[in-house]
């Protein structure tokens, strides 16, 4: 495969982190990423929503010819299968929310949104930037650096691991349809692996804001366990789950 070739399912197992990903020029989302998205890096484009709205129909043309090759009638399902897909619906989102793995990986937004709305960081960046027009810190200009970079990777994943979490609880309850495969093939494990990823990398960020802001200890602490249980009960429960092979990622 050459260096500039499309990678097959890539955007499958990412963190859809497009701007941070090495791999965006060969990852079909990420050039479309790229398309939409001004290169100057303004969020002001005009053609954004139009590119979209086109996007929306080129995938409902798609749709509509995948229907009519596998006689499918978009337009008349029976209300009986309606009712019996939402009942089945609901009880898996259910037993999905009631899942340890689901309920601490949104007790982890909670308690990270608090953390960082509680000033500690604003502060510090206010005090570090104070050094900067002072001159008093050689270092003032990397560690403002740091702390922002922490706080993306933060903000980022504390969006992104609930979500996953809660999609790791759902495919628990179906995973033995899964089971023909090799573990490396599953679909489950490839969620387990990018979500163990993304905890990784929330405690290394989390770790960074806790050497710059030592009087934040207390509470990032507190994040920290709860990141490092999450992390236990997914390894626990899909022990297989770094035996997955991700396209491009782990090649």
């Amino acid at each position: 495969m050459s260096a500039n070739q499309i990678i097959p399912g890539i955007h499958n197992w990412c963190d859809r982190w497009c701007e941070k990903c090495p791999f965006i020029k060969r990852c079909a989302v990420g050039k479309q990423e790229l398309e939409i998205l001004n290169k100057d890096g303004k969020d002001n484009d005009p053609e954004f929503w139009p590119k979209i709205g086109e996007q929306l129909s080129r995938t409902l043309d798609l749709l509509k010819d995948v229907a009519i090759e596998k006689g499918i009638n978009l337009d008349n399902i029976p209300q009986e299968e309606w009712d019996e897909i939402q009942n089945e619906s609901e009880q898996q989102w259910a037993e999905a929310e009631a899942h340890p793995i689901s309920a601490i990986g949104l007790e982890y937004y909670k308690l990270a949104n608090q953390e960082i709305g509680l000033g500690f960081i604003r502060d510090k960046l206010q005090s570090e930037l104070r050094n900067l027009e002072l001159g008093i810190d050689k270092k003032t200009t990397e560690n403002i650096q740091q702390l922002k970079d922490g706080l993306d990777v933060i903000k980022w994943y504390m969006y992104f691991l609930p979500a996953k979490c809660q999609r790791l609880a759902m495919e628990r309850l179906d995973k033995d349809m899964e089971e023909e495969f090799p573990p490396e093939e599953r679909s489950y494990n490839g969620t387990a692996k990018i979500t163990l990823i993304g905890i990784e990398r929330s405690v290394a960020a989390w770790g960074m804001l806790l050497e710059k802001i030592p009087e934040a200890e207390d509470g990032i602490l507190s994040v920290l366990v709860l990141l490092q249980k999450l992390q236990r009960l997914i390894q626990v429960e899909f022990p297989d789950a770094e035996k997955f092979i991700r396209p491009g990622f782990d090649e």
